[in-house]
């Protein structure tokens, strides 16, 4: 019985239902048979009859599934090669419903010996599980690795105006196994072909009302056809003729009369190709799928389960379908987490921009607003100042734009040296492009100042956000928290510390975009011991957002940048440092010795996850922290 042709189905009705019929019914068989085994099985000794009984529910539903997704009840036709490419990916489930079955009976007499009616059971599994796939799917007789006609049948198309040929030659590929279709010219060939698919055309090429000559080139010319393979049938021997037809795409030139034994080998090498072709336009489909879903990725348009039934595949193109559904699902959903954090953010930034003022009452700076420096640009403000020097804003008269300008004090590059570890900053800082780093532009010398030109960014430090909001909620916190350890897998994949990560060094613009900047103390890590160090026994860095061997003056690496991330993390949660002293001295006492507060014990309401990030990120031992940034972010984006 044809899994194409229900023998229950009324006349007229849909052929899709009619299939997806008599495909789930050996399968509903299968699933109750062997939940009623189940039942039977319970107690000990019974296990792996148990588990083997499990498998074959498991596999039936996953048939059902692929059933469901190819036989959509909204689908009314469907193509004969999408039969057999569901009956081909239902091998599987097959091959597991019947291993199963005969593990199960393999280890029957392992308790007691099994009933009549229990082996009678499996082997109404067994035969349900053979009425999914048609035998012809999947052997090896190459006759029969083709797509099925509507009888499971090889559909050959035999095409000659003499009803004597046609006779003989549709009884010997009957005789073969094969379904044949007659036709009794050129022209009635191509409207056969146009209304039904066929798997192969036996074609004559003599005929009076359109050779078979003008018949293939047809048949090629056209694209539902064109990979239809024609054997070309004919009295004529002579060499032109037999050229004119494979130039024009026949695959093969029999004359007559032909020995069946050749005809067979003719045919069945052609239906492998046939089909070998069949996959392979199925492949490019089901690849254009996944290069389209790649775009809606790249695009941001993607959405789970858009790739559909090419994640069912059972092959390569299936497993990467549903990689990258389950990846391109997570990003998703991650970046809507990231765009929710980052609105919490740029609110706290507009609460925190209309009450504070970000005006600096000139001091004695060395240069002053509407001049001239360096002969291209005109002071415009002071935006802060710090242990390095000066930063102003000013207007880069070349090239039109804003930018901001660092001076370093005077009194720091006296000695070669000095100014040696400025240079330094420059050579180092323009390295490192990302979007969370400020830009450095360029570096020079004017009116005895060394100075450096930087991205421009309109926004306020993050220190100002917290004077005026003193502590975060934790979706902004995290936004920061992201942000600045992304900054920070960049640099130190290029062997550069940060040094001095603190609020007064992290920039946010109106968007909530961060920016780290003044990278001034950061060092070049010497991974083959040689270099200049930074001197031995000096602390570069600001005390309360040092890690405890960077107090101590020891060596760091990029694991000291991390604790001071989670110093940040911590005062931006609860609006306090994680140790409190009156003096630096103190301060440094505690930091070495005193193991932080916990978050939770300040706010309520952060996640544990989160309390135990911050811990972890202040241990007292390098080791025990987070060991890298980028394993920091992936931390960091897996919180709710």
């Amino acid at each position: 019985m044809s899994a194409h042709t229900p023998p229950h189905s009324a006349p007229g009705s849909n052929p899709v239902a009619a299939l997806r019929h008599d495909l789930r019914t050996p399968l509903n068989h299968i699933v109750g048979y062997a939940e009623m085994l189940l039942e039977d099985v319970q107690g000990p000794g019974r296990e792996t009859q148990r588990e083997a009984l499990q498998r074959a529910i498991a596999a039936a539903h996953d048939a059902l599934k692929l059933i469901s997704l190819v036989l959509a009840p909204t689908k009314e036709a469907i193509e004969p090669g999408e039969v057999n490419g569901l009956h081909v990916r239902l091998e599987d489930p097959q091959r597991r419903i019947t291993e199963a079955v005969q593990a199960i009976l393999a280890a029957a007499g392992e308790a007691s010996p099994p009933s009549p009616t229990f082996v009678e059971d499996l082997h109404r599994i067994e035969a349900a599980a053979a009425r999914l796939v048609p035998k012809h799917v999947g052997s090896t007789d190459a006759t029969t690795q083709v797509r099925p006609g509507s009888d499971g049948k090889a559909r050959v198309l035999v095409v000659d105006d003499d009803a004597g040929n046609r006779d003989v030659l549709s009884r010997r590929l009957q005789r073969e196994g094969y379904a044949v279709v007659p036709a009794a010219g050129g022209s009635e060939a191509l409207a056969l072909m146009a209304r039904e698919p066929v798997d192969v055309v036996l074609l004559d090429v003599l005929m009076p009302d359109l050779d078979g000559l003008a018949v293939l080139e047809r048949i090629k010319a056209d694209p539902a056809t064109h990979d239809v393979p024609v054997i070309m049938i004919s009295a004529l021997d002579e060499l032109s003729a037999i050229a004119r037809c494979i130039e024009a795409g026949a695959v093969d030139y029999l004359p007559k009369p032909f020995e069946p034994v050749v005809l067979r080998a003719r045919l069945a090498a052609s239906l492998v190709e046939k089909r070998f072709r069949d996959q392979e336009r199925e492949l490019a489909r089901a690849l254009a799928v996944v290069t389209d879903a790649a775009s809606a990725v790249e695009a941001g348009t993607y959405t789970a389960g858009q790739l559909g039934d090419v994640a069912q595949r059972g092959d390569a193109v299936g497993r990467l379908a549903r990689v990258m559904d389950r990846m391109a699902t997570e990003v998703g959903e991650r970046e809507r987490r990231l765009r929710g954090r980052l609105d919490l953010l740029r609110g706290e930034i507009t609460v925190a921009r209309r009450t504070t003022e970000h005006a600096i009452v000139d001091m004695d700076d060395r240069l002053t607003t509407g001049e001239t420096f360096a002969g291209r640009y005109t002071i415009e403000s002071v935006l802060g100042r710090g242990g390095m020097g000066t930063v102003y804003r000013a207007r880069d008269t070349e090239l039109n734009e804003t930018v901001a300008i660092k001076t370093l004090r005077p009194e720091l590059v006296l000695d070669a040296d000095s100014r040696e570890r400025f240079k330094d900053e420059i050579r180092l800082t323009r390295r490192i492009t990302h979007r969370n780093v400020v830009r450095t532009h360029d570096f020079g010398e004017a009116k005895g100042l060394c100075f450096l030109t930087m991205e421009f960014v309109e926004g306020l430090t993050v220190r100002e956000l917290l004077n005026v909001r003193r502590r975060l909620e934790v979706e902004p916190a995290l936004a920061i928290g992201i942000q600045l350890a992304e900054s920070l897998v960049v640099a130190h994949e290029m062997g550069v510390i940060h040094r001095d990560i603190k609020p007064q060094n992290m920039l946010l613009n109106d968007e909530g975009v961060l920016k780290v900047m003044d990278f001034g103390v950061a060092r070049l890590v010497e991974r083959t011991g040689g270099g200049r160090q930074t001197q031995a026994g000096m602390i570069v860095g600001t005390p309360l957002y040092m890690a405890p061997e960077q107090l101590a003056a020891e060596a760091v690496d990029a694991r000291a940048d991390l604790y001071a991330v989670g110093v940040v993390l911590f005062e931006a949660l609860t609006g306090e440092p994680p140790i409190n002293a009156p003096t630096v001295m103190a301060l440094f006492a505690k930091v070495l010795n005193e193991p932080p507060r916990r978050p939770s014990t300040l706010v309520a309401g952060i996640p544990a996850g989160l309390d135990e990030l911050v811990l972890q990120l202040l241990a007292k031992e390098p080791g025990d922290r987070v060991p890298s940034a980028a394993v920091l972010v992936e931390r960091l984006q897996a919180l709710a």
